[in-house]
């Protein structure tokens, strides 16, 4: 699968310009897990920003929804990846 040249990321209207810069570093940093290779920890930092800006679980999961359908790339599959390995460099293979 290939990604679109330029991906649009999900934002919400009621975020702040931090909230939106916090989602927008963690949409990229998930992107490069899949794309070339990314620090453990500094993709589960992003992930925590990520988190507060974004707090419920059901608005998570809409984000990743409307993420995927616009890149091909899922929010979960990369945290749950990132979660469970132990490596410093984390790298998942698109499917």
């Amino acid at each position: 699968m290939k990604l679109p040249q330029n991906i649009s990321y999900p934002l919400k209207d009621e975020w702040s310009t931090e909230d939106i810069v916090k989602a927008t570093e963690f949409y990229y940093a998930v992107e490069k897990l899949y794309t070339t290779k990314i620090e453990r920890k500094i993709f589960l930092n992003k992930y925590a920003d990520f988190v507060k800006v974004a707090p419920m679980k059901m608005t998570q999961k809409q984000l990743d929804k409307e993420f995927y359908q616009l890149s091909g790339l899922s929010i979960y599959q990369a945290v749950q990846f990132a979660r469970k390995t132990e490596k410093d460099y984390l790298h998942l293979k698109i499917q």
